[in-house]
């Protein structure tokens, strides 16, 4: 890294600029990304799956569970109650930019299918 042009004191070629937060694209910047996103998700009561630290869980009232899943900055929300998982979302988009993209019809290469009528849910590749 150097410094910008015109930034340079003589004297001080060899000093650079501090980063107060990762830039995206540099190979830290996943890890800082995933350290600020777990952080948080901890400190609003959610635990990490006992099988994949992507894999928040939290007990809720109705002694239900909600789920999220993330990879890298996809994340999928399941819960019984839409009540819960607009709740979560809302409480994500304060502290983080995002965009909603509404019920999942592909995730990691998987299609989903749902037919609410019957609560039934078909997962193919």
């Amino acid at each position: 890294m150097e410094q910008p042009d015109r930034f340079t004191q003589p004297g001080h070629e060899h000093l650079i600029c501090k980063l107060k937060k990762s830039l995206y694209g540099l190979k830290q910047s996943p890890r800082q990304w995933y350290k600020r996103f777990d952080s948080y998700m901890l400190q609003i009561g959610y635990k990490w799956c006992e099988y994949d630290c992507c894999v928040y869980v939290k007990g809720l009232h109705d002694g239900s569970s909600i789920f999220l899943l993330l990879y890298v900055n996809d994340m999928l929300i399941v819960a019984k109650n839409m009540y819960d998982v607009l709740a979560l979302k809302a409480l994500l988009s304060q502290e983080f930019d995002m965009k909603d993209l509404g019920a999942a019809t592909k995730i990691l290469g998987t299609e989903i299918h749902r037919d609410r009528g019957s609560r039934k849910l078909w997962l193919s590749q």
